[in-house]
């Protein structure tokens, strides 16, 4: 999988080492909203787990299980957030798709116009034939994404995860090569 996509206002690059401190500053500035939906974000986030997340996102490439990126603005280089794919099955050829946007970024269309960068780098990069995304239910910012990329929602996963406000239920939304539509 490449390791940089640019987009018409967005770069997306494999993770680095010098990404911890962005990364950091954008949970920080997060944590309200990303937090709810995602058991490593929480109101005491450390820079040691911004480095342990980074570690493990360029490790997770290195084996070959998971893709992930920062997503940078291509004018400015700041720090929006992450997207990728994970759970990679090259003998299946499917993935899950993952997204976030530091709160002053959201509302602009990046999390969607990072998506679809990815989605497209992986099914030519990867030749999947399904990207999967999961949303817990309460989630309705990422329900608003997974529709904009035209994705099929499947079914309901109960109580697939346990967020910090305990058991939820994640609506399975499913996207296949021959529906992708980059627009």
């Amino acid at each position: 999988m490449r390791s940089e996509i640019i987009g018409p206002s967005l770069r997306l690059r494999a993770y680095r080492a010098e990404d911890v401190d962005p990364l950091y500053e954008a949970v920080v500035e997060s944590v309200s909203e990303v937090a709810p939906y995602e058991t490593w974000c929480h109101p005491s986030y450390t820079r040691e787990e911004a480095a342990e997340y980074v570690g493990w996102w360029i490790k997770a490439r290195e084996r070959k299980v998971a893709f992930y990126y920062a997503i940078e603005d291509l004018a400015s280089g700041r720090f929006l957030g992450s997207c990728g794919v994970s759970d990679y099955s090259g003998e299946h050829r499917h993935a899950m798709l993952g997204y976030w946007v530091r709160t002053s970024a959201t509302g602009r269309g990046v999390a969607t116009a990072a998506a679809r960068l990815v989605i497209a780098a992986s099914f030519e990069d990867l030749d999947l034939l399904r990207v999967s995304i999961g949303v817990p239910v309460a989630n309705e910012a990422s329900h608003r994404v997974a529709a904009k990329l035209g994705a099929v929602r499947e079914g309901v996963l109960r109580q697939e995860l346990v967020l910090p406000g305990g058991p939820s239920d994640v609506v399975l939304y499913g996207l296949l090569r021959d529906e992708f539509r980059r627009v």
